[in-house]
């Protein structure tokens, strides 16, 4: 079951990066990019980075699910942080990219919340992380590394006034 969820995750993600490329908006009769719809990335905010971000996220859950063998035991909430880490890294991205594109501010603070209550529950679960037995150190390594780095520049924007 895990291996069919995980491809219908993957087709569906494969379909968001679709849309999102059509979503783009790219001058007529301009050459061939690949990168064109990432350099507009911003001018239909937040529609066009919620599909790239949900099309890099059913990827990324799905191919997961498919590589991934039986359960193991251990390491429960070490993943549930990892998880949270990088929707923190996701949440904090969408905020730049509004604020990079000088969008609503009202649209770019719901995600710059987003991003405090990631921040928040990431704290609790790298806590418990650090407490569950038995551990899941890779998760756990992973986890820790996105969490700190992503808090670092969601703190770093907000003093310098970048988000």
């Amino acid at each position: 079951m895990k291996r069919i969820s995980g491809g219908v995750l993957m087709a569906a993600g494969g379909v968001g990066l679709y849309l999102f490329a059509l979503h783009a908006r790219i001058p007529q009769g301009t050459d061939f990019d690949p990168l064109a719809p990432v350099r507009a990335l911003g001018s239909r905010y937040p529609a066009d980075v919620l599909l790239l971000l949900g099309g890099l996220w059913g990827l990324v859950l799905g191919f997961a699910l498919v590589a991934s063998g039986p359960s193991r035991a251990g390491g429960t909430i070490a993943r549930a942080h990892l998880l949270n880490a990088l929707l923190l890294a996701s949440t904090l991205f969408a905020a730049w990219v509004g604020s990079a594109a000088g969008k609503e501010a009202r649209i770019v603070a719901a995600f710059g919340l987003a991003a405090l209550a990631h921040i928040a529950a990431g704290l609790i679960l790298l806590v418990l992380s650090l407490f569950e037995r038995p551990k899941g150190p890779v998760p756990l390594v992973l986890g820790t590394a996105v969490f700190l780095g992503s808090t670092a520049v969601g703190i770093l924007a907000f003093l310098w006034g970048g988000a």
